[in-house]
């Protein structure tokens, strides 16, 4: 098979079993009539307050480097990041990690492209 094929194999895969696993153990605590009523969201919002109040910089960190990740070898879109960023951290400490971690895993995925010389790629850029 060829290399390309196969990464693209092993990223859907790592996404498949990553969700299957979030999902087995978020419905195994949880169930689908406690996530959709608004009382869960308000119990589990002061919750992430509490803990960034407490760990602010550890969790900024955190969540800066899982950014990181999300963007740069798994290929992740930056939607959910945005959203779990401003629900956690609010909207101007939140907009500052989302945009710094999607920029630097984009900066790293940038550089590792040129380096494996992206004429090789056969992408265009223009249509």
């Amino acid at each position: 098979m060829e290399k390309a094929k196969k990464i693209k194999l092993f990223i859907g895969l790592f996404y498949l079993i990553l969700i299957s696993v979030f999902l087995f153990f978020f419905f195994s605590k949880f169930s689908f009539q406690e996530i959709t009523s608004y009382d869960f969201i308000k119990k589990n919002r002061s919750y992430f307050f509490e803990l960034k109040n407490t760990n602010l910089f550890l969790i900024f960190t955190i969540f800066l480097c899982v950014t990181i990740l999300w963007v740069f070898p798994f290929l992740g879109f930056g939607s959910p990041i945005a959203l779990l960023g401003g629900f956690i951290f609010g909207k101007w400490i939140g907009t500052i990690v989302v945009v710094l971690g999607l920029s630097i895993g984009a900066t790293f995925f940038f550089v590792s492209l040129k380096k494996k010389d992206i004429k090789k790629l056969n992408i265009s850029f223009v249509s």
